[in-house]
């Protein structure tokens, strides 16, 4: 294995490894907590939502759904990562776009704040998530707990995450999002067309200027909070061995089982370049080769129907990778893992098995399940990711009246589930999806756009090369599954909700 350090042009330090283990990255930025308010955390879903480049705020959701990327965050007591991984090229690089554009230029306004972080009745996805968290910790203990340790909640609590303001998201991000403070962690990237990419984002605007003058008060706020907690007020300082060891025995604790292997290598890569002597003294570091001329930034515009469309970077994701399919940049050797049941819903599982309609909720979530017949494998699979990715199936997430929604197969493809998880209304989330599943039904439009990528994902999970592919097309499987199958199929599976 071999790194290879480097420094782009506006000031982001990239590490990028070699081991022939496919492409990931890891985002680290340095966000220290001051309070119980969960502003970091408020952050965090705030860049995954919208961007200038990516104004859906389905994209993320779609991008996941239809190819094999992974895309994920989480805070932590001084730290928030942000990563990614994919077995492909193409879809790794959009990936990398998505969240260097969600970390640079995110796009941040009042009804996002009331979906994502609350706004009111219940309705917001991080309060949604934080009452699940604090009810199944024992909230009582959990809160004592925390008054003992003298530390900060860095999620967030429920009671108080409400309390923040559009102005508190803007001014944390401005402090705290800049490249100087964002360390890069990549294995197998092309790094210079991630210096390409950065190189595209847009330049700050006027209304930065303004949110400059308001991270002066956040911060002369988190002074007096610094202080009176015994926290440092200044920047954090990613050079220092006390937060460093600290930060690194809390990541070690979680690590093996709340990140993918290839994200908890990245993160050990992170903390061994921070203690080494070596690479802190490094001044000089790699040029990179970036002669492509400075393009504007592609401001992605929505069909005129904007409840039935595939977000435009999906759109040509897909000629990409269908022009390509005949090469080892779409189907490599390393097969993508299938998603899994969150463990979250392993009760309600075995509930679902036991009715005869095939539906359990409790007071949070909600779970339907319908057994897949073997010869409706290949179908189901596919099915399963273009409901996940559509608009409709989506609006409930998007809305902030539950934490995650998702269409997926399980147990070796025997069973295709349907869960809603901290959704503010369980059993009506159950009710809806009979109709959202005749809508789905209806619109071959969707359908077909979504068809393509959906196919290749399935091929990519279940490994199969290229000599497989042109058996099973030969056998009237995968690549020739259309449009007219899937509403067929979706039918079938409203007929049983």
């Amino acid at each position: 294995m071999t790194e290879d350090i480097y420094c782009h042009e506006n000031g982001l330090q990239h590490i990028n490894l070699i081991d022939d283990e496919g492409f990931s990255a890891l985002f680290v930025v340095n966000t220290p907590i001051f309070d119980n308010s969960g502003v970091a955390h408020g952050v965090e879903h705030m860049v995954f939502r919208r961007s200038t480049a990516f104004p859906q705020a389905e994209t993320l959701f779609q991008l996941t759904s239809l190819t094999d990327a992974k895309i994920n965050a989480s805070t932590c007591a001084n730290k928030t990562y942000f990563h990614c991984q994919s077995q492909c090229s193409y879809t790794f690089m959009l990936a990398i776009k998505y969240l260097l554009n969600g970390l640079f230029a995110p796009t941040f306004d009042a009804e996002d704040l009331r979906c994502e972080i609350y706004g009111g009745d219940n309705k917001g996805v991080i309060y949604q998530e934080l009452i699940g968290i604090e009810q199944a910790n024992n909230k009582e203990s959990q809160s004592r707990q925390k008054s003992e340790t003298n530390a900060f909640s860095y999620g967030g609590m429920s009671h108080l995450i409400g309390d923040l303001s559009l102005n508190d998201l803007l001014a944390f991000h401005q402090y705290y999002y800049q490249a100087s403070n964002i360390t890069l962690v990549t294995a197998n990237a092309n790094v210079e067309k991630i210096a390409h990419l950065i190189d595209l984002l847009p330049t700050q605007t006027e209304q930065s200027t303004r949110v400059k003058i308001a991270v002066a008060k956040h911060r002369k706020q988190s002074l007096s909070r610094g202080q009176s907690s015994g926290q440092s007020s200044g920047q954090s300082d990613v050079k220092s061995d006390a937060s460093v060891s600290v930060q690194h025995n809390e990541d070690n604790e979680h690590q093996q089982q709340k990140y993918p292997p290839a994200i908890n290598k990245l993160i050990s890569v992170y903390y061994r370049w921070l203690h080494d002597p070596y690479y802190q003294e490094i001044q000089d570091y790699k040029e990179i080769d970036n002669t492509k001329k400075r393009l504007t930034p592609h401001q992605e515009t929505l069909p005129v129907d904007t409840q039935h469309y595939l977000v435009p970077a999906l759109m040509d994701l897909s000629t990409q990778l269908v022009n390509d399919i005949e090469t080892n940049t779409v189907y490599v050797n390393k097969p993508t893992k299938p998603s899994s049941l969150p463990t979250l819903f392993t009760q309600l599982c075995q509930q679902a098995k036991r009715m005869s309609q095939g539906y359990a909720t409790d007071q949070h979530n909600a779970l339907w399940l319908t057994h897949i017949e073997t010869t409706d494998e290949v179908i189901a699979n596919i099915t399963s990711y273009i409901i996940s990715a559509y608009p409709d199936f989506l609006a409930p997430r998007c809305q902030g009246f539950c934490y995650a929604t998702q269409a997926l197969t399980i147990e070796k493809s025997a069973y295709l589930a349907i869960y809603s998880a901290f959704d503010v209304s369980p059993d009506n989330r159950l009710k809806e999806l009979p109709d959202c599943l005749v809508r789905l039904s209806q619109d071959e439009h969707f359908i077909g756009m979504s068809l393509a990528l959906a196919k290749i994902k399935y091929c990519r999970a279940y490994q199969l090369d290229n000599i497989e592919l042109n058996s099973q097309v030969n056998n009237n499987q995968v690549m020739q599954v259309t449009a007219t199958d899937i509403s067929t199929y979706l039918q079938s599976l409203a007929s049983r909700a």
